[in-house]
């Protein structure tokens, strides 16, 4: 998506600044405004978290409407997801652990993202995106019978 590149680049230049006002924080010895900038930190990475995650999602949004027509808008996420990659696939449980954590956000219950830096859930959302793009794992099933109904028999 075009707007990674982009929303790194915020990211990156907004996080900078963090860092030097943190580091000028603890050169004057004022912890509890290291305290304060460290939180304000975190929110802004969950942030840019779930403003990468949009794109991402628009992303399979494009894909599902490509494969299911305007019927994708029925379809959860993660049904969405499954229409472009197994979830056999390496990349699925990421995915589902990125939505995860991108709801539990964007719903107000703030956590700290386990073991990885923003820059490197970047990387992986974009390796994600690349592999769905190329089709490197269709998943090939027809969903169409989850649309037709009682009457539809």
């Amino acid at each position: 998506m075009k707007n990674y590149e982009l929303i790194r680049k915020a990211y990156s230049q907004v996080e900078k600044h963090f860092i030097r006002i943190i580091d000028d924080a603890v050169f004057r010895k004022d912890y509890a405004e290291h305290s304060r900038l460290i939180e304000l930190s975190r929110i802004n990475e969950y942030a840019y978290f779930v403003l990468f995650w949009g794109q991402f999602e628009l992303f399979i949004n494009e894909k599902a409407l490509e494969i299911e027509g305007e019927n994708y808008k029925e379809l959860g996420f993660m049904l969405r997801v499954q229409l472009s990659i197994s979830q056999t696939h390496k990349f699925y449980s990421d995915i589902d652990q990125f939505y995860y954590w991108r709801c539990e956000l964007a719903h107000g219950r703030i956590s700290k993202f386990p073991e990885l830096t923003l820059p490197t859930i970047f990387d992986k959302v974009e390796e994600i995106t690349e592999a769905v793009d190329n089709n490197l794992h269709p998943l090939g099933e027809d969903f169409s019978n989850i649309f037709k109904t009682e009457n539809d028999s």
